[in-house]
């Protein structure tokens, strides 16, 4: 095919035509392939279109994990393709920097699909069968999955996440903490080893958060990555009015759309939040990462001179 036909045979996301979500999979599974034969530029808007008109859609919450169990591989296949916005890594203090990228919307938008798909759930059902379980259990933990794709991401290319990012992550905590689960009708098979707890996940990925703050280098190590899982059921998120007063606090404020951070001021009784109390071999690593980045200061010439003499 010559150049030109390549060029009059293009489609663009607004070509192709959105699958209805409220009839069989048959559809959806079609539209699906025609993505794969589109390329992951046309492929990645595409999706986006697709997920945005699903969080509009007014259907079952059978259907809609359905629709998104049916999503997922083509996503992170066309996320795995996409280029990556190299140019960030050179740039310092966030100048100059584009918006969120095409993967990083995609992250997003299955977050927000995945949040929506076990709130619904929960409104519709107090016991839940062995299949509708199954499906919630899915969601959860790819909720955290999605999510720790979208900070990864921005640790390894340094571009800013979409707003409410964080926000959002702890909201869900606090909903999968509070709200009540609802109970399964009988014994659920097949799941007893891939159960999640949402505390793990959650504190998990703080700890990531606040080593792509404190230490950029060692958000991206292997050491890191290797320890979340063992230091992630030894962290604590304490009561803050136990620590009233006390200054340089890490802490984790749910209102807040950030990571947990350093409190530089002593903490008020009004603070609403809590302490994170992290194990003293990941805040080993964090200090000599953070030694490790700091500048070299260098004498002025002068000085150096008479240190030498």
């Amino acid at each position: 095919m010559s150049p030109e036909s390549r060029a009059a045979t293009a489609r663009t996301p607004q070509d192709f035509v959105l699958p209805r979500f409220d009839s069989g999979s048959e559809c959806l599974v079609e539209w699906i392939a025609s993505l794969r034969d589109s390329g992951v530029r046309q492929a990645g808007p595409a999706l986006i279109l697709a997920l945005e008109s699903l969080r509009r859609a007014d259907i079952s919450p059978s259907r809609r994990f359905s629709v998104l169990q049916l999503l997922k591989a083509p996503l992170l296949k066309t996320c795995t393709g996409l280029p990556k916005p190299r140019d960030w890594a050179h740039m310092r203090n966030g100048a100059a920097r584009r918006g969120v990228t095409v993967e990083q919307r995609l992250y997003r938008a299955m977050f927000q699909n995945l949040d929506q798909a076990v709130r619904q759930l929960d409104r519709c059902y107090f016991v839940l069968n062995g299949r509708q379980e199954r499906r919630r259990q899915w969601a959860v933990r790819n909720l955290f999955r999605f999510f720790d794709r979208q900070i990864r991401y921005t640790a390894l290319w340094g571009g800013p996440l979409p707003d409410s990012t964080w926000r959002d992550l702890h909201e869900l905590f606090v909903y999968l903490s509070v709200r009540r689960e609802p109970r399964p009708s009988g014994p659920v098979v097949g799941t007893a080893n891939r159960s999640v707890d949402p505390e793990r996940e959650y504190k998990q990925i703080l700890l990531f958060g606040l080593a792509a703050q404190l230490a950029p280098s060692g958000a991206r190590s292997g050491e890191l990555l290797e320890g979340l899982r063992h230091w992630a059921p030894q962290t604590q998120l304490e009561d803050p009015l136990a620590r009233v007063g006390e200054a340089g606090a890490l802490v984790v404020a749910p209102a807040q759309d950030r990571p947990p951070f350093r409190h530089p001021e002593p903490l008020a009784p009004e603070f609403r939040g809590w302490v994170l109390v992290a194990p003293e071999e990941y805040l080993a690593l964090i200090d000599r990462e953070t030694q490790r980045a700091a500048p070299v200061r260098l004498l002025p010439v002068e000085a150096s001179r008479r240190s030498v003499g």
